[in-house]
């Protein structure tokens, strides 16, 4: 009798258990299958600028994201609209602080970073500080331009970075004269004595060799072109060249010093040069050199073996360089880690929705999958600036080595990511006249290469001129 009873309760409780089980699966079942509805309804709305340029790639972003994450995804147009009249900077400021006051954005994406202040200063962009999953593994020289803008706090990082300049060197040149190769990080006495032990070396060696190819004048002008490196040069600095009403400081000062003793010494008019069109034919190619200031485009055509290929194959102008080439990062007045490169930034707004998915989104930008994605067709899968071979912001030995592969010896993309600190083309607040900053350093440069006025003179001419 009581192992009748026994069973009984032992069948009993096993078909509750059962039933339990049951109605838990099909809790779970109903629950996962709301979840993936409720996420399939989300949208997210991402600020871009020149939603209509194919060369972003927008709709391959959208494809991505949507898949990787089951979501709706919106591009919202950051330029404002024109009515033939040139968009400033402060056109674009005002009109992605309107659009994220007004709600219409969950992500912005893509604008330099000196665009995105106000938002950080009146606290409307998230803090991602502590939110960033691949810290160890993203470029050093980023974050820490991030931390800065932030002041202390990440607000925006930037997925990509275009590194703006280079010193090229010619090592048979080099090996030559018997002169050895700037550090990866010179200073602007060391890279001034290789120019001059360069010079001196050729003359006494009898050779024809030329420290420097620096084209500084147009062919029929009186004025020079160069200012604008200057300003370029100029974002490895701390501070801009104008700021709070003050133009220049003790920092700019050295710098204008070195690089108008650079340009008084060594700078040529395209009609120096063999044909009278350097830079266009890249005259550095034809091995008289020592050295080259090069933007990343030639760096790029001189190192990378399959870019060098497909311009040689479009381009009426051939690059070639039968010699090997040693790279530096722009010299700055103590040969610091600081490398001049150009920003994106990608950055979360605040007061949204679905932070959870929006930084899920940020987190595989920075990821080893996504950047693998930009690696694998580089040039096509450019979805953050507008410069086709940008370095991506993510690396380990593995994205280097795929990096390095299209360079085959030529250059070692791990260059790139030893660094300590960072600089970005328009961090700083930069007036929309800055052009008058240009012309003002040309004026003042033509004079000291005419020997019209010492550097100091034109140092003071340059205030003047800006004032006016």
């Amino acid at each position: 009798m009581i192992k009748v009873k026994s069973r009984k309760i032992a069948f009993i409780i096993s078909s509750l258990l059962f039933l339990l089980t049951t109605v838990l699966s099909c809790y779970l079942i109903f629950f996962n299958e709301n979840s993936k509805s409720a996420k399939r309804n989300i949208s997210i709305s991402i600020g871009v600028p020149e939603v209509e340029n194919p060369i972003y790639q927008y709709q391959k972003l959208k494809s991505d994201l949507e898949a990787k994450f089951d979501i709706k995804v919106n591009f919202v147009e950051l330029y404002p609209e024109s009515q033939n009249i040139p968009i400033t900077e402060n056109d674009v400021i005002d009109n992605t602080y309107k659009k994220v006051k007004n709600g219409e954005i969950d992500i912005i994406s893509g604008l330099t970073p000196n665009k995105l202040a106000p938002l950080v200063q009146d606290k409307l962009l998230l803090d991602i500080t502590d939110q960033i999953v691949n810290k160890n593994n993203l470029h050093l020289g980023v974050l820490n331009s991030s931390l800065k803008g932030g002041n202390g706090k990440i607000y925006y990082i930037s997925p990509v970075i275009k590194t703006v300049y280079f010193v090229l060197q010619n090592e048979k040149v080099f090996k030559d004269l018997g002169v050895e190769l700037l550090p990866i990080y010179p200073t602007y006495d060391e890279f001034l004595n290789t120019l001059n032990l360069l010079e001196t070396s050729s003359k006494k060696k009898g050779a024809k060799y030329s420290p420097i190819a620096l084209a500084v004048k147009n062919t029929g002008d009186d004025e020079l072109f160069i200012g604008t490196q200057l300003r370029m040069f100029g974002y490895n600095l701390e501070t801009p060249f104008y700021n709070n009403g003050q133009i220049m400081n003790e920092e700019w000062r050295e710098l204008y010093d070195f690089f108008a003793t650079m340009v008084k010494k060594y700078g040529k008019g395209y009609e120096e040069y063999e044909d009278g069109i350097y830079p266009i034919d890249n005259i550095f190619s034809n091995g008289n050199y020592g050295t080259m200031i090069s933007n990343a485009f030639n760096m790029e055509l001189y190192t990378n073996d399959e870019f060098n290929k497909e311009w040689n194959s479009q381009s009426p102008v051939k690059i070639e360089a039968n010699f090997p080439i040693n790279i530096s990062f722009l010299p700055t007045r103590d040969g610091s880690e600081i490398q001049n490169i150009r920003q994106s930034t990608l950055a979360v707004v605040k007061e949204r929705n679905n932070k959870d998915i929006l930084l899920e989104i940020v987190n595989y930008i920075l990821s080893e999958e996504y950047t693998l994605k930009m690696l694998e067709s580089r040039g096509d899968y450019n979805n953050f600036s507008n410069y086709p071979l940008s370095y991506p912001t993510f690396y380990n030995e593995k994205t280097v080595s795929i990096l390095n592969r299209a360079y085959n010896g030529n250059f070692d993309a791990s260059m790139i990511y030893k660094v300590q600190d960072g600089s970005a083309v328009e961090t700083y607040p930069i007036p929309d006249g800055y052009n008058n900053f240009d012309m003002s350093v040309n004026e003042a440069l033509t004079d000291v290469y005419n020997n019209e006025k010492t550097i100091e003179e034109s140092y003071q001419y340059i205030f003047e001129l800006f004032e006016e």
